[in-house]
C-alpha cells in the first residue's frame, strides 16, 4: 500500500495495514503511532523518523513542530471523537448532568479500545502522584471545557450545589476521577473491563451525591456555627 503526499508516491515502512491517508496530519499521527508500538518509545530525532516513513522532514514540521505536540494532538482527539459521538445521539441533550459524565465517561473507554495498546503504553508506569502528565495538556484543556459546561448545566438544574469556593474545584474532581478510571482500565484484567465498568458508576454515583445538596451542606453550615458560636 503507498501513502501519496504532495504529489509523490511513498511506501511506508512496515504499517501494511494503515489506510491510505488524503488528510496529512492524519497519516504522521498514525505513522508515530505505529512506531511507537513498534518499538515502544518514541523516535529519536525527527529526521530519522521521516527517513524510517520516507517522507521529507520539511513535510513533518508543516503539521507539528515536535513529537511532543504531535503526541497531545492524539490525545486530545480522543476527547473530540467522544463529544462527536455524544452530540450525534439524539437523546443526549435530555440527560442530566450525572448522565451525561457518565456517557462520556463510558464513550471514553470505547474510544480507548481502539488504541489500548498506545494508552496501556503511555499510562501504566505512570506515578500516582503524576496528576497532569505532558501528554495530556490538550486532552485535559478539552475536559476542563466541557466538564465546566456540564458543571454549569447541574448548577442551573440545582442537580449540583453552589458552594463558596468548592464549586470552582468540581471541575478538578472530575479530573481526578478520570485520571482513577484510567488507571483502573490499564490494569483492568476482568472479563469484559467490567471491574472498569464497575469502577465508573461507583466513583460516579458517590462524586455527584457529593455534589448534590446535602450532608456536606449540613457539615459546612455546622462547621459555620461552631466557628461563629465558639460553642466548644
Amino acid at each position: 500500500m503507498t501513502i501519496q503526499l504532495n504529489g509523490i508516491v511513498h511506501l511506508p515502512f512496515p504499517m501494511e495495514d494503515l489506510n491510505l491517508h488524503t488528510d496529512k496530519e492524519s497519516f504522521f499521527r498514525d505513522a508515530y503511532l505505529h512506531y511507537l508500538l513498534m518499538y515502544g518509545k518514541e523516535p529519536v530525532t525527527v529526521y530519522g523518523f521521516c527517513k524510517e516513513i520516507k517522507v521529507e522532514e520539511a513535510q513533518f514540521y508543516n503539521y507539528f513542530n515536535s513529537f511532543k505536540s504531535l503526541e497531545k494532538k492524539i490525545w486530545q482527539q480522543f476527547v473530540i471523537n467522544v463529544l462527536s459521538v455524544l452530540e450525534n445521539d439524539d437523546n443526549y441533550s435530555q440527560y442530566s448532568a450525572y448522565e451525561k459524565w457518565l456517557s462520556f465517561l463510558y464513550t471514553l473507554i470505547e474510544e480507548f479500545k481502539t488504541q489500548r495498546s498506545f494508552v496501556v503504553l503511555r499510562c501504566q508506569d505512570l506515578e500516582l502522584k503524576n496528576l497532569h502528565p505532558w501528554f495530556l495538556d490538550g486532552f485535559r484543556t478539552s475536559l476542563n471545557a466541557f466538564s465546566k459546561t456540564l458543571i454549569n448545566d447541574g448548577l442551573d438544574s440545582t442537580e449540583i450545589a453552589s458552594r463558596p469556593i468548592i464549586t470552582s474545584k468540581y471541575n478538578e474532581v472530575l479530573w481526578f476521577q478520570f485520571l482513577y478510571i484510567t488507571r483502573v482500565w490499564v490494569n483492568d484484567e476482568s472479563a469484559d473491563f467490567q471491574t472498569t465498568d464497575a469502577a465508573i458508576e461507583k466513583s460516579s454515583v458517590l462524586l455527584f451525591e457529593l455534589m448534590k445538596k446535602g450532608p456536606v451542606d449540613m457539615l459546612i453550615d455546622f462547621g459555620k456555627f461552631m466557628y461563629q458560636n465558639k460553642a466548644y
